[in-house]
């Protein structure tokens, strides 16, 4: 990996992770004011993967800086052939913009398992690496799955189910 993509990959990680750790879990993962006995908040596991990922961005970020000093005494570059050199990779990060705004919009409608599915798949078709696809198909399946039947069997958590396939939407089509 080359240094430029290191910080880059790092810079993104770090704004990922910090907009869902300061933004998005205290707007939408509501914490009950009493939890009774030793029982975790809802919030706990988003906060620690969220912590998790955003101490990982800045820990790529520390590490990209050395390597990028000592790239910079050997190579002069202008901003124009930089973005010239690296359009796929600016492609590819303005769709994974634009995934993960239809992610947080799509997930209240078709639900968070399958919203899920569909953005491992098409992270998955990002890396460009179609060699093992049926791996990427099952793990985009498999993976949302098991931590749905995680959470909902055995920490009784229940992930949010879409208006599309919720009883709300069959009580309302037979309302009218």
């Amino acid at each position: 990996m080359n240094q430029n993509r290191d910080f880059y990959a790092g810079l993104v990680a770090t704004a990922f992770f910090a907009i869902v750790l300061f933004v998005l879990i205290p707007i939408y993962v509501k914490v009950p004011s009493f939890i009774p006995g030793f029982a975790p908040p809802p919030d706990m596991w988003p906060r620690v993967v969220a912590v998790i990922g955003f101490v990982m961005g800045i820990l790529a970020l520390v590490l990209a800086f050395p390597k990028m000093r000592d790239a910079s005494r050997h190579q002069l570059t202008g901003f124009g052939g930089s973005l010239n050199r690296h359009k796929v990779q600016i492609a590819r990060f303005v769709g994974l913009l634009v995934l993960f705004a239809a992610f947080v919009y799509g997930a209240p409608v078709i639900g968070f398992v399958p919203a899920t599915v569909v953005l491992l798949g098409v992270l998955f078709i990002m890396t460009g690496n179609f060699e093992r696809k049926f791996s990427m198909i099952a793990l985009s399946i498999i993976f949302p799955v098991l931590l749905y039947l995680l959470f909902t069997e055995v920490t009784h958590t229940p992930f949010p189910e879409g208006m599309l396939f919720s009883d709300s939407l069959s009580d309302l089509v037979t309302l009218t």
